[in-house]
């Protein structure tokens, strides 16, 4: 709770930081951020004021997460979504909201996740009996909850390119993998320490947030 010196009403204030954002670009999945998202909205009731958002300039960053609230709550409201006019309306407001056309296309990827996907967090109390639910069969399209998930996982996950892989496929590597069909991508791959400095320092391994 927040309470100014020689006042008599207590407000509480929420703070809550984003850490998944990189340095350069934009995150490589959405989901992350969406989980923010709804985290924030959840923690907000009707009676609260209005949400503050700022990152360094107070354009880029900001402006996704804004247009993303927005757009989620009208895509729930309307059963549509206009992010083009939305950025628009924003940007008359306060210059350069949403930078870059790389963030721009990141706004329409989260969107687009939320609306096919959905939000899937179950509570870890309730695990067992959600995934006892996810199996049961549908009569009508012979399929479970699960196996529709991920068909849907698989229609969003980007393929990866030879180009994703070009640690793993120089020629010095070729003998650390066992398999040449299952590389892991140069974003997320560890490195060694070589003691000499001359052996590579690859393993076919990724990192996992």
């Amino acid at each position: 709770p927040f309470q100014q010196r020689g006042a008599h009403e207590i407000r509480e204030i929420r703070q809550f930081h984003f850490t998944g954002w990189p340095d350069h670009g934009v995150p490589y999945h959405a989901t992350g951020l969406l989980g923010f998202v709804r985290q924030v909205k959840s923690k907000s009731p009707p009676s609260a004021g209005p949400l503050v958002v700022h990152c360094s300039a107070g354009a880029g960053r900001t402006g996704c997460f804004i247009v993303i609230d927005i757009m989620l709550d009208m895509a729930e409201r309307e059963g549509v979504v206009d992010i083009y006019n939305c950025v628009r309306e924003l940007r008359s407001r306060r210059v350069n909201m949403v930078q870059t056309e790389e963030q721009y296309v990141f706004i329409h990827d989260a969107i687009l996740e939320a609306c096919l996907c959905g939000d899937t967090s179950i509570p870890a109390s309730q695990v067992r009996s959600a995934y006892y639910e996810m199996n049961k069969l549908d009569p009508q399209t012979n399929s479970s909850q699960i196996k529709e998930e991920f068909r849907t996982l698989n229609m969003v996950t980007p393929t990866l390119r030879v180009e994703d892989c070009s640690i793993a496929l120089l020629p010095r590597n070729h003998e650390k993998n066992r398999c040449m069909d299952v590389l892991p991508p140069d974003r997320c791959l560890p490195f060694l320490i070589t003691i000499d400095g001359e052996s590579s320092n690859y393993i076919n391994a990724a990192l996992m947030d």
